[in-house]
């Protein structure tokens, strides 16, 4: 696994090697940045698109990336939630969308009736997380969306790491609510 701590003072005097650096925090961190995004928007698509605008950024601020301030994850996470912000204020993107526009949730499932369950278990899960404040479904996306553990979350979010799972066992309780309260 490559080092998230990459030296920008190394010498970085072509673009290739800025390319190079980039493709590396983008090896290293595109899946869990793109796993974040996906559970904040309607589509893969759209998951896909804020995931490369993500990264076009973070290769436009790349000499700006500081290791003594911090590790490139977190630093790459908050300008993945920064663009991720950017994007719901300039779509007005709906919460809710139909499992089926999914492509990327396909489920493996042996059966036609085993996958009908798996989808509607998913999709009252995606409602649900759809009903709670911007906060609760942050700490959720970030902690199961990108499977960061709590520390890297706190980092991200700028807390301790009690805050976080404070948070998160709070989010995940109002959670349970609704899920209890939309059982069929």
């Amino acid at each position: 696994m490559p080092d998230s701590r990459i030296q920008p003072s190394s010498p970085v005097a072509s673009p290739a090697g800025k390319q190079s650096r980039a493709h590396v925090w983008y090896e290293t961190y595109g899946q869990a940045v793109y796993s974040y995004v996906r559970f904040h928007v309607a589509s893969a698509d759209e998951a896909d698109d804020v995931t490369a605008e993500t990264f076009l950024k973070v290769l436009a601020a790349e000499e700006r990336f500081d290791p003594d301030r911090g590790e490139a994850r977190v630093w790459i996470f908050r300008i993945a939630q920064n663009t991720l912000r950017d994007h719901h204020r300039r779509s007005r993107v709906r919460r809710h969308t139909s499992l089926g526009a999914m492509r990327d949730l396909v489920a493996d499932a042996p059966t036609a009736e085993e996958r009908l369950l798996w989808e509607e278990e998913v999709s009252r899960l995606l409602s649900a997380v759809g009903d709670l404040g911007e906060r609760d479904r942050e700490v959720i996306g970030l902690r199961y969306g990108s499977g960061m553990d709590t520390a890297a979350v706190a980092q991200i979010l700028g807390v301790r790491e009690s805050a976080v799972r404070t948070r998160l066992w709070r989010a995940l309780g109002r959670l349970r609510v609704l899920l209890e309260d939309d059982a069929p």
